[in-house]
């Protein structure tokens, strides 16, 4: 009896690394996960990837399955067609790694390298809120701000792997300086951590909230979900907080839809599930900025794939690369 067909889809994150078995409709059929800390160095990590794809390997001959390749995701600045990690912050073991001939001679699949916010965008287009939807764009809110671009049912990745820095977008020409270098990035106003510097700069100029107790106390134990906590129980300046998020998306929404006529735009991440903090700001501002759009033709929602938009974003793109429909 011939073997069903399968991929590997791996999220290769900051804090953890995550891989599933996925066959060809979308559905995990078994799912790893260990602390990308105890891969430290490039070495140690890329040793730890193989290991991992080949227990994948052994379970999907326990289920009588025939793994076809691997989509891997990665945070930062990656060349799919050279196979290299040009530069990841929050992964510095990945940094200038030609990752996919390092694993080449310790797997035998293929693996097929893309950025984590795009393939984002590619899973939730496949199977979750982009279903559908011809063109689309993809915004992820954590730490940074990350983008994904889906043009005709494909995804765009612009040259060398640029297209859709949405986080990288100016809102603000005289705003803060970003790691990138430029000033104003949407990244600076709409990601958890410089949501959570922006309060904290708040606080010490002694603006009132019930944050400042922690503040004082604790200031490293301040996250974006503490933010979320505080605006649900409607802190005034946690609530500023999302207001300024919400008006800075709607800027760069807006600048995105005008140049490309975008009908559909998906937000997703950890950070968004604050979205009924941010979301009726985000509206009204792409509502005074939409001159030469019509409002009501673009939908704007909520990813529904969860945590599992990039393992699947990775599997489509393995699916796509090897061929199988």
């Amino acid at each position: 009896m011939a073997k069903e067909p399968a991929v590997v889809g791996i999220d290769l994150g900051g804090t953890n690394d995550r891989l599933a078995l996925v066959t060809r409709d979308g559905e995990i059929l078994a799912r790893w996960e260990r602390a990308t800390a105890s891969m430290p160095d490039q070495d140690t990590l890329v040793a730890g990837l193989a290991t991992d794809l080949l227990r994948c390997g052994e379970e999907a001959l326990s289920r009588r399955l025939e793994i076809k390749g691997v989509g891997l995701g990665v945070p930062g600045r990656v060349l799919p067609r050279e196979g290299q990690v040009a530069f990841a912050p929050n992964v510095p073991a990945l940094n200038d790694c030609h990752i996919v001939g390092r694993l080449k001679p310790l797997v035998p699949w293929p693996v097929f390298l893309e950025n984590d916010a795009n393939l984002f965008a590619l899973g939730e287009h496949w199977l979750g809120a982009g279903k559908g939807s011809a063109q689309m764009l993809g915004i992820t809110l954590g730490t940074g701000v990350g983008g994904g671009l889906i043009l005709d049912g494909r995804l765009w990745p612009g040259t060398e792997g640029t297209a859709a820095e949405i986080g990288h977008i100016t809102v603000d020409p005289e705003g803060k300086r970003c790691r990138c270098g430029n000033r104003g990035c949407l990244e600076t106003v709409a990601s958890a951590s410089w949501a959570v510097a922006w309060v904290k700069e708040q606080l010490a100029q002694g603006t009132g909230s019930w944050l400042r107790e922690l503040w004082e106390t604790d200031p490293d134990a301040m996250h974006g979900e503490t933010l979320v906590v505080a605006a649900q129980h409607r802190d005034l300046l946690a609530c500023r907080a999302f207001d300024r998020m919400g008006r800075a998306l709607g800027l760069a929404i807006a600048t995105v839809v005008h140049l490309l006529g975008l009908s559909r735009v998906v937000i997703g991440g950890r950070f968004a599930r604050a979205w009924e903090m941010f979301e009726l700001a985000m509206a009204e501002e792409l509502h005074r900025r939409l001159t030469m759009f019509p409002p009501e033709a673009l939908n704007i929602c909520p990813a529904k794939l969860g945590d599992d938009a990039g393992l699947l974003g990775a599997a489509h793109l393995a699916w796509v690369a090897v061929g199988e429909k």
